[in-house]
């Protein structure tokens, strides 16, 4: 019996969208934002000026590792946590969001719904 190559096609790309999702580890919104929601680059993330925003004037950005999540801030030799989302919604406004595509420290960049 010889399969229609649509047919074929069809069901490769059902599995590939209706797959078993419970294999499919949950996305962590706070690092990056949901794959299907559409993506307009506004600005890369200035990590610096997120400290002195955030923290104090005074603030510098420190890297603890290579991840998206290891940036934080120093003042005063206490680290604070930094909040790229909130960099984001200030600088472009609440439609903005932050997403770290590349999975590292350097990819952080704010993006737009609209």
């Amino acid at each position: 019996m010889m399969f229609k190559p649509s047919t074929v096609l069809y069901a490769v790309l059902g599995l590939a969208t209706f797959g078993n999702a419970a294999a499919v580890p949950a996305e962590d919104t706070t690092a990056a934002a949901p794959s299907l929601e559409k993506r307009v680059w506004l600005s890369n993330i200035d990590v610096q000026e997120l400290c002195k925003q955030q923290v104090n004037s005074g603030a510098s950005a420190i890297r603890k590792g290579n991840g998206c999540g290891d940036w934080r801030c120093l003042y005063a030799n206490v680290e604070h946590h930094t909040n790229m989302a909130l960099y984001c919604s200030n600088r472009h406004g609440t439609q903005a969001y932050a997403a770290c595509g590349g999975g590292s420290v350097w990819d952080w960049q704010c993006h737009d719904r609209n």
